[in-house]
This record gives structure tokens, C-alpha cells and sequence, in this order.
């Protein structure tokens, strides 16, 4: 069982993390604990979590070819 857990996450942790992140800044926001500019460095923090994941994962396909 863990182990089909484990590798369906496989690859998708990161993204996973990012999305939890941004609908906790959405719930945030839309309660007024933080400003329409906390929302958008949320989100900004998130998409470069997901851009660095997808480029390392890229380098280290291209360096195992």
C-alpha cells in the first residue's frame, strides 16, 4: 500500500507542496490575514518552486543521456 503511495508521488511532491501553499494564501487572503501583495508573492514563491523543480528534473535527464 505504501508503496503505491509512494510511487504515484514520485515527481510530484513539489507541485503538490506549491498547491497546498496557494490555496492556504487564497484562504489567508480571502479571510484578511494578509494583503492582495502577500497573496501574489504566494504565488510567485510557488511558481518558482515548480520552475526549479521541472529545470533540475530536466538537467538530470540530460546529464544521464
Amino acid at each position: 500500500m505504501m508503496e503505491k503511495i509512494r510511487e504515484f508521488l514520485k515527481g510530484k511532491k513539489t507541485y503538490l507542496t506549491a498547491a497546498i501553499g496557494l490555496a492556504s494564501a487564497l484562504a489567508a487572503w480571502a479571510d484578511g490575514q494578509i494583503s492582495g501583495t502577500g497573496l501574489l508573492a504566494s504565488f510567485w514563491a510557488a511558481a518558482q518552486a515548480c520552475f526549479l523543480r521541472a529545470g533540475l528534473a530536466n538537467e538530470i535527464a540530460k546529464s544521464q543521456d
